[in-house]
């Protein structure tokens, strides 16, 4: 069957990069809650229903990960036969298993993680690296394929291991960067290279919304170990140097 179409479900800014590098390629369509008229004209994408966008050759769901049940729910009975559904939510364990749950058995489906935003892949996807975990009815090399054309380095991986490894970096650069900026660190007339690192960390998480942040940490049962482990390693360190200058005084 060859493939003409997508339809993205969530035309936010991460929906809008899709639509921006899917263009050339493909007829995109997109459903969105708010009113996104001026950025979909721009880009020369049609904004439709939500039945309608998930009729189309590949559904890309690209909300929240508090909502991507509640959307597969929504979309599951109007996904044609022999379709393709892809997340691309930072966690992976949580999507793949409502897709293989909800999802008719004649639909095909791909977990990914694409590990940009719209930010840093505004005018190219080159370069930059994407996640691919397979569901079923494997269409994998296909997907690998087209993102490599693209530029993309592709990295196949299960669901699990993501989710590790994710807990370990983007997690965690989250928790990290939201605990810098509730202290407020600032930009300090006596600064380093270092602490204008920290700054860009920061200034990233900013960029964020607090439900992606508030999703990674819930939906990825990885992120509370990682969490504890950093908050021990602090208290014992705030232990040891507390101890240490006790005994200079």
């Amino acid at each position: 069957m060859p493939v003409t179409s997508v339809g993205i479900v969530g035309f936010g800014r991460f929906g809008q990069l899709c639509a921006r590098h899917l263009t050339p390629h493909f007829k995109v369509v997109a459903y969105s809650r708010k009113n996104r008229t001026t950025h979909a004209d721009g880009m020369g994408v049609q904004l439709v229903g939500l039945e309608e966008c998930a009729r189309q050759d590949i559904v890309i769901i690209s909300v929240s990960i508090s909502a991507f049940e509640r959307v597969v729910e929504q979309i599951a009975a109007h996904v044609k036969e022999g379709a393709l559904v892809i997340d691309v939510c930072s966690v992976k364990e949580h999507p793949v298993a409502v897709m293989e749950r909800l999802l008719p058995a004649t639909v095909r489906c791909v977990g990914s993680h694409p590990l940009f935003g719209p930010d840093t892949a505004r005018d190219s996807v080159a370069g930059h690296t994407v996640a691919l975990t397979p569901v079923r009815n494997a269409v994998l090399d296909d997907v690998r394929t087209f993102l490599e054309r693209l530029g993309l380095n592709v990295i196949i991986t299960t669901p699990e291991e993501h989710d590790v490894q994710m807990a370990r970096s983007l997690a965690l650069l989250h928790f990290v960067g939201s605990a810098l900026a509730a202290i407020d660190i600032g930009r300090v007339t006596l600064s380093t290279a270092t602490h204008a690192r920290l700054l860009e960390v920061v200034d990233i998480v900013n960029n964020d919304s607090r439900q992606l942040i508030e999703d990674m940490h819930t939906y990825n049962r990885h992120a509370g170990t990682i969490r504890r482990e950093l908050i021990k390693a602090l208290e014992d360190l705030d232990h040891e140097l507390t101890g240490a200058a006790a005994k200079r005084s």
